[in-house]
């Protein structure tokens, strides 16, 4: 008995987890005084101590730091209350966010310890990743596990009806192919840690990147 050629539409999906190759610190320094000057001085101090750690780990070719920057110290002040619902004089804050990326892991927890060591020094997160070539790479890989699902998928189906022959006749990002929903998301995003602060001696566990694909793919199965 012979059978017409039968539609089989699905849905593949890939994902791969790799260790990180690099880490970008998030910092934030913060001071206050009773005037502008006495809360913006200690921070310039600080920016000057944290460039000094920065600097001699600094290399754009290599690292161990590949990149980092400080932004300009930024000054506000409030007038707080007291508990009797009275307005004390202004507090005056002065604050710069610092951004450093590490391209040598293992010289990461020397330099939290070292930067949260500084009073008015703040780690706000560890953003880890992979380089954009390696990305880029492993990407192409996740994806073509994701087809390989999907032709997996297609054979299943097909052969537990009897057919013995699957061609592929279209494959598509989700939500691209016709007659299909949307499903499933983006490639993962970098794992991302964040702590309020770093105390000395905090203890850093990388994050392994995990990327994801997803692929909608239509064959036609005799």
């Amino acid at each position: 008995m012979s059978h017409g050629a039968l539609d089989i539409t699905v849905v593949g999906h890939g994902a791969a987890t790799y260790p990180p190759e690099q880490c970008t610190l998030s910092l934030t320094v913060r001071t206050d005084g009773r005037t502008a000057e006495s809360a913006s001085e200690p921070a310039q101090q600080l920016v000057r101590e944290l460039t000094r750690l920065v600097e001699p780990l600094y290399s754009s070719d290599g690292g161990p730091i590949d990149r980092w920057s400080v932004d300009q110290v930024r000054h506000s002040r409030n007038r707080p209350f007291n508990h009797d619902g009275e307005q004390l004089p202004y507090v005056y804050q002065a604050e710069a966010s610092v951004e450093v990326q590490f391209s040598q892991l293992d010289l990461v927890d020397a330099f939290v310890y070292a930067s949260s060591a500084l009073e008015g020094v703040s780690i706000d997160h560890f953003d880890w990743d992979l380089t954009e070539s390696s990305r880029i790479s492993h990407t192409l890989a996740v994806r073509e596990l994701a087809v390989q699902d999907a032709v997996a998928k297609a054979e299943a189906y097909a052969s537990s009806l009897g057919r013995t022959s699957v061609h592929a006749v279209a494959i598509a990002d989700p939500g691209l192919l016709p007659g299909t929903a949307e499903h499933g998301g983006p490639d993962a995003s970098p794992r991302m840690f964040a702590a309020k602060s770093a105390p000395a001696g905090f203890a850093l566990k990388p994050e392994n990147i995990t990327i994801v694909a997803s692929v909608h793919a239509r064959f036609t199965a005799t």
